[in-house]
């Protein structure tokens, strides 16, 4: 069984809107979540990329969010949404998240082996490594204290109605300069970001990532899934690895 929490999604789970707020389903079983994978991924992309509507699912193998893109579905761990996310096929997610402990008849060796990687640990590793592999960064931290790679504390925002508001105050376009060299950052109110270096003969070279809104030090940021944190320094301007982007439009 799946329990199982709407965000953002319609009673019938058939459309999204940013005002539906969260909507306890109860348990669901094997088939009825099936059901309503099936119907999440249909969603109208505008709707989806306004009201930003996911899943919070609560199984054997742990607590997961589930987001959705172009008919696709995008699994994250509800403990740490900065760790990238694995994107799934409908029966591939089911599977994965009804996964359970190895039984207690191994042997000694795989059952210490099997103990130091639970199976939402696992889940989380997949989800990591897949990130990795797809856009080849770590999350390193931009806020340099000791060390660069040093990760900060990042306190992601989990009220819905406060997440789309954020995500509406910080969409546009900022950027160190408009010279060849300048770097630019576009942040989306559907939750996406841009990483732009302005070439000298080849254009723009770009790098697209998803963030969520949180907090470092009370201050606002965007956790992004694979490119560390950008810090919101005012209204109008961004830290990202030293550098100080200004809002352009």
């Amino acid at each position: 069984m799946f329990k199982v929490t709407t965000v953002n999604l319609a009673p019938d789970t058939l459309s999204a809107n940013p005002g539906a707020g969260a909507t306890d389903l109860g348990e669901l079983s094997p088939e009825e979540f099936a059901g309503l994978l099936a119907r999440f991924r249909a969603l109208d992309p505008i709707q989806n990329l306004e009201a930003d509507p996911h899943v919070l699912v609560t199984a054997r193998a742990g607590k997961f969010i589930i987001r959705t893109d172009h008919g696709k579905l995008h699994l994250y761990d509800a403990r740490d949404t900065t760790v990238p996310f694995l994107e799934l096929t409908p029966d591939e997610l089911i599977a994965n998240l009804d996964q359970v402990a190895p039984p207690a008849t191994l042997s000694s060796d795989e059952a210490s082996s099997s103990a130091a990687s639970t199976p939402s640990r696992g889940i989380a590793l997949a989800i990591f490594m897949a990130g990795l592999s797809l856009n080849g960064y770590t999350l390193y931290s931009v806020f340099y204290t000791e060390s660069v790679s040093e990760k900060p504390a990042v306190t992601l925002l989990t009220d819905a109605t406060e997440i789309t508001q954020r995500q509406h105050d910080l969409a546009g376009t900022y950027a160190t300069g408009d010279q060849p060299g300048d770097r630019v950052i576009v942040v989306t109110a559907d939750g996406r970001v841009k990483f732009l270096e302005i070439g000298v003969r080849s254009g723009l070279a770009e790098t697209t990532d998803t963030y969520r809104p949180g907090r470092h030090d009370s201050k606002l940021c965007l956790a992004t899934t694979g490119s560390g944190v950008v810090e919101l320094l005012n209204p109008d301007t961004l830290l990202y690895y030293r550098d100080t982007y200004r809002r352009t439009k």
